[in-house]
């Protein structure tokens, strides 16, 4: 393709679609063909949707004949995932229904008038408050195998032996003997789900008390609540949000199947779910159906139990795809697009993966040159160790500050210093924080306020920019190496197929000014 050509061509395009100037401005039509790359055409709706995910730097840098050049170059490599018989796989077509089925429920949704929720600031603030996400809880563990250990221990806890000290003498789980009892602070969460309930019941308790034996799966454990420490809506805002919207959302399901429940007419049965019925018993009846107990008891496999799950199952597993077929949403052509994009894309990435198990492992000198070539993407910029303690309040952040800078013992305070890492980002700052990280090594300084209350800094060292040597940063260099491969694979590959299959890619001689007309009215 070329551009001498252009001027005259979008001219009649123009007149092509519009009539006459005076008609007002050209709409290139949807269905027009741009380019036939074998048996597929792309038109002026595929260009669109393409440049849609483009951002206007990139449409501005490129322009319309860079981009029609990408989409089928696109087209070259899908058509080439096909011909290796990528998108016949049985894991392909299950990651195809799946996909199918999630646009479907999208368009049920929507047609239901299911929105995304809005949610004012105020209403996540109070939500937080009343959320164990409001605090942090530190706690000390004690844990034995056998429950025939636990009275003694217990009786020795009554008698006020120390804690800490009966969980290093008799506690059987390596974590705690590697790092002591106190396992620091937690926020609501970020436990592993085997111990969650450990975590959770540290925040239903006071500080000081300790729990009830409690049964994991590798033994009984002992809790000491010995701290908690307020976090600031700031740092969950995120999370806080993301249950709200998704209460909200629930809410609005709950509703839409209690609308299909009447539109088809289901009947529960009083009984249905009772121990004794029959498998085949009915537990529920509908227009076009029945619900079995074998059926029912499907449906509830992991979700609980109780006639609220149980409709709840029935609407979202039963009714919605009555709905979905009543109301004919796979035909609907925009979701086919739509899944048609997704297929390409998906396709596009299996033919990656393809072509990324061929890179073969790099060898040495090719990866020290690798290395010496992007010397400036691996410097480390400057950064600053500290020691950081979070205060109480200030009056307990000053009195810290006074007694390490005279010297005085804190040996109690060791436990609550943690280390960070500033970035060249803190340093560059003008307030008091980044002012502190600029002082002499050994300093202390603070209180200093914070999102999470008043902290105290002890500068331990500073790092100034550095490269790191290659051994160092082996794995990020080989990763990087890796990736730069597979793009020039798949570069290679699409320019040769370009070569190849040369007499079977057809521009439309207005190929470039429908492009134009596409770009200028999708914007």
């Amino acid at each position: 393709m070329n551009k001498r050509w252009l001027g005259t061509a979008l001219c009649s395009v123009l007149i092509g679609l519009s009539g006459c100037a005076e008609d007002g401005p050209a709409v290139a039509t949807e269905d027009a063909v741009l380019v036939e790359v074998g048996q597929t055409a792309i038109r002026v709706a595929d260009y669109r949707q393409f440049i849609a995910r483009v951002t206007p730097e990139l449409r501005a840098e490129y322009g319309a004949e860079k981009l029609l050049e990408a989409i089928v170059e696109q087209t070259l490599l899908v058509q080439e995932a096909e011909r290796q018989g990528l998108g016949g796989s049985a894991e392909f077509l299950q990651w195809q229904q799946q996909t199918q089925a999630r646009l479907v429920q999208q368009a049920l949704y929507k047609h239901a008038g299911i929105v995304q929720p809005e949610v004012a600031e105020e209403e996540l603030r109070a939500y937080f408050q009343r959320s164990p996400y409001n605090r942090r809880v530190r706690f000390s563990l004690l844990m034995v195998r056998d429950q025939e250990q636990l009275p003694e221990i217990l009786a020795a806890l009554a008698e006020g032996t120390d804690f800490e000290e009966l969980s290093m003498q008799h506690s059987q789980d390596s974590r705690i003997l590697e790092r002591q009892a106190d396992m620091g602070y937690h926020r609501w969460g970020d436990t592993m789900a085997s111990h969650a309930a450990l975590t959770e019941r540290a925040f239903s308790m006071q500080v000081g008390a300790i729990s009830e034996p409690m049964q994991v799966a590798d033994g009984y454990f002992l809790i000491k609540l010995t701290d908690t420490h307020p976090v600031s809506f700031e740092q969950e805002q995120e999370t806080i949000q993301r249950l709200v919207l998704r209460e909200k959302l629930g809410r609005q399901l709950l509703a839409y199947y209690d609308t299909l429940h009447v539109r088809y007419n289901v009947r529960y049965e009083p009984d249905g779910l009772a121990a004794d019925q029959s498998p085949e018993a009915v537990v529920a009846a509908y227009d076009g159906g029945v619900l079995t107990v074998t059926q029912a008891r499907e449906l509830l496999k992991g979700q609980g139990a109780g006639e609220k799950v149980l409709r709840r199952e029935v609407g979202r597993r039963v009714l919605v795809p009555l709905e979905t077929a009543r109301l004919a949403l796979t035909d609907n052509p925009d979701l086919q697009r739509e899944l048609e994009r997704l297929r390409q894309m998906q396709l596009a990435r299996r033919l990656q993966d393809a072509l990324q198990a061929q890179v073969p492992p790099p060898n040495p000198n090719g990866l020290s040159l690798f290395y010496e070539e992007h010397k400036l993407r691996y410097t480390a910029p400057a950064e600053v160790e500290v020691r950081r303690l979070l205060a109480r309040d200030e009056a307990e952040g000053t009195a810290i500050v006074e007694r390490m800078r005279a010297a005085r013992d804190t040996t109690e305070l060791v436990d609550r210093f943690v280390s960070v890492i500033y970035g060249s980002g803190a340093l560059e700052g003008d307030n008091p924080v980044s002012r502190a990280l600029r002082a002499d090594e050994g300093t202390f300084h603070g209180p200093f306020a914070t999102d999470n209350g008043y902290i105290v800094l002890q500068v331990l060292r500073r790092r100034p920019d550095r490269l790191p040597p290659l051994d160092e940063i082996r794995e990020q260099v080989e990763a990087d190496w890796a990736a730069a491969q597979l793009q020039a694979a798949v570069k290679e590959l699409a320019a040769s197929l370009r070569q190849r299959r040369a007499n079977e890619i057809r521009f439309s001689p207005d190929a470039v000014a429908l492009a134009l007309l596409a770009s200028s009215h999708g914007e």
